[in-house]
């Protein structure tokens, strides 16, 4: 019997979503660029993301999500690939669903992607401005044409950069998932504001980021793109506000621009061991891994929340 993701969540399933794509395409041998990160891979290297999506599959992901972090128009732009903009965006989401048709058993879904990631020449904030609203609703206009079954918004650290990519994500009419990126700061929780990239980003306190960015909608919201230290105090301050479906997708590892570096990272087990522990303390029901984690973590949770 086909079932939904409402449904599943509904029931209070444990839904698995993938781990890093960005990262896991770089561990393979596509290096990142400086100006679009893995945002060309997928045109230049479409055999190897379809292999990690199809590795997320078979490790267990019921969620997978396409390639376009870094593919909204404005970041294409800095490289001069603004006009491969809806090619671009179009074949990420066919390449994961070619993935899912070669890989899954059971019943997959495929995000599309949007984040606040900036183009290369505004390093240190995120991206905004009337254009930029205009950019993600295309984007999110391209993933429903391309098949996506839902939208997850990733990197939402400050109001500027997340208000928009919420407002067109919602208008797409598929459902969406929000990723906020949260930081520790002084004892309290901020949205995300850590290393080089994000430093300059205005301070604000994550229960008002939240507020604000959930007022406008979304289906489901957790924690993305996050350390893991930063995770569990981010979700208790969600919990507080939100009372629909929560996510948890925490990064192993740090950014060394442009490339992900693997050092000091959250082994399958312990990363298994944290989740486990968020989905007991803060009812997370979406969980996965983001930056630095790989197929090895997404079998981990498989196993341990399986059935």
């Amino acid at each position: 019997m086909v079932t939904t993701l409402d449904e599943r969540l509904a029931r209070d399933d444990i839904v698995i979503i993938d781990g890093g794509v960005s990262t896991e395409i770089q561990r393979r041998g596509v290096g990142m660029d400086a100006k679009v990160w893995s945002g060309e891979a997928h045109m230049a290297r479409p055999d190897i993301v379809r292999e990690v999506h199809e590795s997320y599959i078979r490790a267990g992901a019921e969620v997978i999500i396409a390639n376009t972090f870094a593919t909204a128009r404005h970041v294409l732009e800095a490289k001069g690939l603004g006009a491969q903009f809806r090619e671009n965006n179009r074949r990420a989401v066919e390449i994961a669903r070619e993935a899912r048709d070669r890989a899954a058993e059971g019943e997959v879904w495929v995000a599309g992607s949007i984040s606040s990631m900036p183009s290369s020449h505004e390093r240190g904030s995120t991206a905004r401005g009337e254009q930029t609203l205009r950019n993600y609703q295309d984007q999110a206009a391209i993933f429903a044409e391309a098949g996506a079954d839902l939208i997850v918004l990733e990197m939402m650290m400050d109001l500027e950069g997340a208000l928009p990519c919420m407002e067109a994500a919602v208008a797409s009419g598929l459902p969406v998932w929000v990723g906020f990126s949260a930081s520790l700061h002084d004892g309290g929780v901020i949205g995300y504001n850590e290393g080089e990239t994000t430093a300059k980003l205005p301070i604000v306190d994550f229960g008002e980021l939240a507020d604000a960015v959930l007022a406008i909608g979304g289906d489901a919201a957790g924690i993305m793109h996050s350390v893991t230290d930063a995770t569990g105090p981010a979700l208790e301050v969600l919990a507080e506000r939100w009372t629909g479906p929560r996510l948890a997708y925490a990064e192993t590892g740090h950014f060394g621009e442009p490339d992900w570096v693997f050092e000091q990272a959250v082994s399958p087990e312990d990363y298994a061991d944290l989740v486990e522990g968020w989905v007991k303390d803060y009812a997370v029901r979406i969980v996965g891994g983001c930056c630095g984690t790989g197929p090895e973590h997404i079998r981990a949770l498989k196993s341990r929340f399986a059935g």
